[in-house]
């Protein structure tokens, strides 16, 4: 529990959401590159592209094909 005070102190965001936010940053990467959102998802320990994009939509506000298509 101390940990994961002093982890949200430090970055203002608990580890999950810390490990989501990075996880869809790169994302982000991957999809500027080329690559399709189904790949993408997998790629980020998705298990199904729906789910990738739901997440993606939440944190970004819009869907990886409105943003990359």
């Amino acid at each position: 529990r101390s940990i994961a005070r002093l982890f949200r102190r430090g970055t203002g965001l608990s580890f999950a959401e810390w490990r989501l936010k990075l996880t869809l940053m790169r994302a982000l990467a991957l999809l500027e590159a080329g690559r399709s959102v189904t790949s993408v998802a997998f790629d980020c320990g998705y298990a199904s592209s729906s789910a990738f994009i739901a997440a993606f939509r939440r944190m970004f506000g819009d869907t990886p094909g409105a943003m990359f298509g």
